[in-house]
């Protein structure tokens, strides 16, 4: 049987320095910051945490509302989110993470970009 992404990151210990380390940068972005000066950074690490090592085939469940939900009130534009996905990018190269795991990753943050920042085509990332 193949490892999950979860274990070949390196489980529960690896993926949580990855997400404290994510979750610093997004809160001391100079583009993004902004958008988390109301939020627990600690509840925003506990969420990212469920979040990817449930998609990443981990044995834990996502807790916190339903994604479009959580961000609707923010009014996120696409090169917010785009900033976002690069910090990711970033801080997974720089973990270490193997290829298959940021490609897996960064694919499911993709496909949530609509439901993160609506329909609007403004939003699109390039083609």
């Amino acid at each position: 049987m193949a490892a999950s992404f979860f274990e070949q990151l390196g489980g529960e210990p690896v993926l949580r320095s990855i997400i404290r380390t994510f979750v610093d940068r997004m809160f001391s972005d100079p583009m993004i910051g902004f958008l988390f000066r109301k939020a627990s950074r600690e509840r925003v690490a506990d969420k990212e945490y469920e979040l990817a090592a449930q998609h990443l085939g981990g044995s834990v469940v996502y807790t916190g509302r339903p994604i479009g939900e959580v961000h609707a009130p923010h009014a996120i534009l696409g090169g917010q989110f785009d900033r976002r996905l690069e910090i990711l990018r970033r801080t997974l190269e720089e973990s270490g993470a193997p290829s298959d795991v940021i490609r897996h990753w960064l694919a499911y943050s993709e496909r949530l970009r609509l439901v993160v920042i609506g329909d609007d085509a403004e939003c699109a990332p390039p083609s």
